[in-house]
């Protein structure tokens, strides 16, 4: 195997730059924001004209000149982060039209970037057929998701704003992962990574504030913001019901972390991603410090992930004996802790396993699907929905919407990403990739949020990074992304490359 070799000055990512790019989004999302003080219509054209000047020129000259683009393809999940902070104190005065355009504004983005990269290319671009292909596929796919899912709307006469909110979910793994593939031809997949571990760390300091902080989320009016999402909180404690956990610890459930997101269901989700770059760079305070936030979001998730990756490390890192005694100590942690939850939930979990089966299960009576927008809980928050048993499950709400084009689709899009990754020569880009897709799959069959841009687009940016690092590292005219060799095949010095 031969390391990554290190970037070029050209290629570094200057601290300048990324103080710039953070500004800028600080912009676009602050006029935003003040623009909801003006009717509908102007504030649309207030909002693409802040769009264009602050995102759309700057990322298009930066494209152009081969530059770093990690700041740019971080963006969405730094709105992600923090968007349900910076709505605190506007939300009273949105309508609900003006609330709908500040809550996409993740989703706007990312779609913006994808036509600036795709349209407005490097000068010197390299020659990556395989790498082209896999961008095609992923593009065609989606295409016929979005086909699809739109005659399903129509047939089976979904709700127009379920739809579209279903929708979003549907195509964001596809969307984040071709941002990914497509702004690998400037940007290093080390850079991005590191972005995402200084967002993990300034997510989780926030979390360990709001944890211990009194009635921190009361007083900064939430109740009003889950209203406007339709939502909802406790009435006796002022909070959403999944800021505690199902499980009881103690005969008593346990407040748990949230961090910046306010959600943690997506807090859990991101964690395993920071989790991953940590490990790539080999940041081992900030990986401990993902572990520890994720114990106490009391993510089940996230935990699931992690045994994702500890199976996935052994079989880089380890002989086959190592392998095989892993992977039991895996299947018998989470069989386990499946247990501790079925015996000590208010049954969350079983909601969760359920809305997962019944998706298999429905299948057979509903070969064409439901209809996007007609299952889940964004079809029961606007609309009563089809009357489906599947709930809580990303994957199984995909199959139940879509039907058998669903699990052509989905399954062909995850079957080429495991494909691509697991051809990346480099152990720890290689290791990223494919426990970053696994993990996502396991999390999303039991996990309707992970879906949602919220939870998927880091994972999905670095997939597409890590991918396209591989394909840059493959000679001009080789399909395969790059040989193989096994690691305990390799001398200890070359054991380890750059990530």
């Amino acid at each position: 195997m031969t390391a990554i070799a290190p970037a070029s000055r050209d290629r570094a990512r200057p601290v300048g730059e990324l103080v710039v790019g953070l500004g800028l989004l600080g912009v676009f999302i602050a006029g935003t924001i003040l623009s909801t003080v003006l009717p509908m219509a102007p504030q649309l054209a207030v909002v693409c004209t802040i769009l264009l000047l602050v995102l759309v020129v700057p990322a298009a000259y930066q494209s152009r000149r081969g530059a770093d683009m990690s700041i740019f393809l971080l963006a969405p999940t730094i709105i992600s982060a923090f968007q349900n902070v910076y709505l605190l104190p506007v939300v009273g005065q949105l309508t609900g039209g003006q609330f709908q355009i500040v809550i996409v504004l993740n989703f706007v983005d990312a779609v913006v970037l994808l036509g600036v990269l795709a349209f407005v290319r490097p000068e010197r671009r390299p020659h990556r057929s395989a790498l082209d292909r896999l961008v095609r596929l992923v593009a065609l796919l989606a295409l016929v998701a979005t086909l699809y899912g739109l005659f399903s709307a129509v047939l089976f006469r979904a709700d127009l704003t379920s739809a579209l909110a279903a929708y979003r979910n549907l195509v964001t793994p596809m969307l984040f992962v071709l941002l990914g593939l497509v702004g690998a031809r400037s940007t290093r997949a080390r850079n991005y990574l590191g972005a995402l571990c200084a967002l993990g760390v300034v997510v989780v300091l926030f979390g360990f504030y709001e944890l211990n902080a009194p009635s921190f989320w009361q007083n900064a009016g939430l109740t009003r913001l889950w209203d406007a999402k339709g939502i909802g909180t406790a009435a006796s404690t002022g909070l959403p019901a999944n800021f505690y956990s199902s499980e009881q610890f103690d005969d008593r459930p346990l407040r748990r972390m949230v961090g910046s997101f306010a959600d943690p269901v997506n807090f859990g989700t991101f964690l395993f991603a920071a989790f991953v770059a940590a490990w790539v760079l080999r940041r081992w305070i900030v990986a401990l410090l993902m572990l520890a936030a994720m114990a106490l979001a009391v993510s089940k998730g996230g935990l699931l992930t992690v045994l994702v990756f500890a199976a996935l490390w052994t079989r880089v890192y380890a002989n086959r004996a190592v392998q095989v005694v892993a992977v039991v100590a895996v299947v018998v942690a989470g069989v386990v802790v499946y247990g501790y939850t079925l015996t000590n939930s208010t049954g969350s979990t079983e909601a969760h396993v359920g809305g997962f089966t019944a998706a298999f299960t429905e299948l057979p009576g509903h070969p064409m699907g439901r209809g996007m927008g007609n299952v889940g809980v964004l079809a029961s928050l606007f609309d009563d929905g089809s009357g489906s048993e599947v709930q809580e499950s990303g994957l199984g709400v995909t199959i139940a919407q879509l039907g058998v084009v669903g699990v052509a689709v989905y399954g062909w899009f995850f079957v080429a990403l495991v494909r691509a990754a697991a051809r990346i020569a480099d152990e720890r880009l290689r290791l990223a990739a494919l426990a970053l897709t696994v993990g996502f799959i396991a999390n999303a069959a039991f996990n309707e949020v992970a879906m949602s841009p919220n939870s998927a687009s880091p994972y999905f940016v670095a997939i597409g990074l890590c991918i396209g690092a591989g394909a840059a590292r493959s000679q001009p005219h080789d399909d395969r992304l790059t040989e193989i060799p096994h690691w305990n095949t390799l001398e200890p010095s070359k054991r380890y490359g750059n990530a």
